[in-house]
């Protein structure tokens, strides 16, 4: 089903497609998670509602779907890998990260080295050369691994620059830099590639460049950074540097409204696609400058 509208921001952004089912089981019932795998142009959507893990192409039409019953009961992250051979997962116990391949076959939890014994696994994400990295709230820190070793880790517990306390995305730029939302410490923290602290915004207050819940973060080919508020309805753009562009969104279920955004992806042309959980449906929108 295709919604076409126009929304006036300094940035337009134009709904162009709305999708909310999957062959597999039908409609979705809590999209919870969104990866692009930009080499093969595909969309990854978990659905936390039924354990069903879905591949799209950017025009919502799906190429496959599949579900473990023994290894997911409910997807809550999903990153892949840059040759998108390795599908990494968490669960929703938030303790294991699940490994499958492009079919769905469970290739075992990923080896997660001097992770806590009971760890709170927030977000994962792949870079470009295929190293892990795991947000972990209760030690509040992030830990990269290359294979099935952990090549560095950073940050801790706490609300200062640089410290954590409950991480819910992380993206990796082209060149390393690593972009990390929290929802109750700074919103938004910039790591450069070896996990030092090079600036933060976000607040938990009111104010257009503050939070509420971030939710998800992506970035797009021109260096800005998305975020989505999940309590707030909103998609907000800032610059690399932190500067605050614009937003759009708004409570609703019409399309370009939002209802409870829960992630965020942005493809190799610049589409964004947003996941929502109250209205169950993943939208796609595109971003006209004027």
């Amino acid at each position: 089903m295709i919604w076409h509208c126009a929304l006036a921001f300094l940035l337009m952004a134009r709904s162009a497609l709305m999708f909310s089912q999957h062959l597999y089981l039908g409609t979705f019932v809590r999209p919870s998670a969104l990866a692009f795998d930009r080499g093969h142009d595909e969309l990854w959507v978990t659905d936390g509602g039924n354990g069903v893990v879905g591949v799209y192409r950017p025009d919502g039409a799906e190429l496959y779907a599949f579900r473990a019953t023994n290894w997911l009961r409910d997807p809550a992250r999903i990153a892949v890998s840059p040759d998108g051979k390795r599908i990494a997962i968490v669960d929703g116990d938030h303790a294991h990260v699940r490994l499958f391949n492009y079919r769905g076959d469970y290739k075992g939890d990923a080896p997660l080295p001097k992770l806590e014994t009971r760890p709170v696994v927030g977000a994962i994400a792949y870079d470009a050369d295929g190293k892990l990295y795991v947000g972990e709230n209760r030690s509040g820190q992030i830990f990269v691994y290359e294979g099935d070793k952990l090549k560095f880790q950073f940050g801790s517990h706490g609300t200062d620059d640089g410290q954590f306390q409950a991480i819910c995305a992380i993206v990796v730029g082209p060149d390393g830099t690593i972009y990390v939302a929290d929802q109750r410490a700074l919103a938004v923290q910039i790591f450069d590639n070896q996990g030092n602290f090079v600036r933060g915004w976000g607040r938990h207050e009111m104010g257009r460049e503050h939070f509420s819940l971030p939710s998800g973060i992506a970035l797009d080919s021109k260096g800005r950074i998305l975020v989505t508020d999940e309590l707030r309805h909103q998609v907000k753009i800032f610059t690399a540097d932190g500067k605050f562009v614009d937003q759009f969104g708004g409570l609703g279920n019409e399309a370009g409204q939002l209802s409870f955004p829960t992630d965020i992806a942005v493809d190799g042309k610049d589409r964004i696609y947003v996941a929502e959980r109250q209205t169950a449906r993943v939208q796609v929108f595109e971003l006209v400058e004027h």
